[in-house]
């Protein structure tokens, strides 16, 4: 599990960070007070879209615990 330091500031900004950078994988590492966002991963500030391309991983390979009974998925 990644843990974030969140930023908020007094006009109400946020902020995500990892190690001291702009960095989010769950969406824009900084919204601004009037709305901005800015999405970040490891400091490279992406565009919305670059950043959905990055983070749509396929399942493949991954393991799975679906009532105590672990699955490893496979693409089809």
């Amino acid at each position: 599990m990644i843990e974030y330091t969140v930023r908020v500031y007094s006009d109400g900004s946020k902020s995500w960070l990892l190690n001291d950078r702009l960095h989010c994988e769950h969406g824009p590492a900084f919204e601004g007070a009037d709305g901005s966002k800015e999405w970040v991963l490891n400091g490279e500030t992406l565009t919305e879209r670059e950043f959905n391309q990055r983070m749509n991983k396929p399942c493949s390979g991954k393991i799975v615990d679906i009532d105590g009974v672990k699955y490893k998925l496979v693409e089809v």
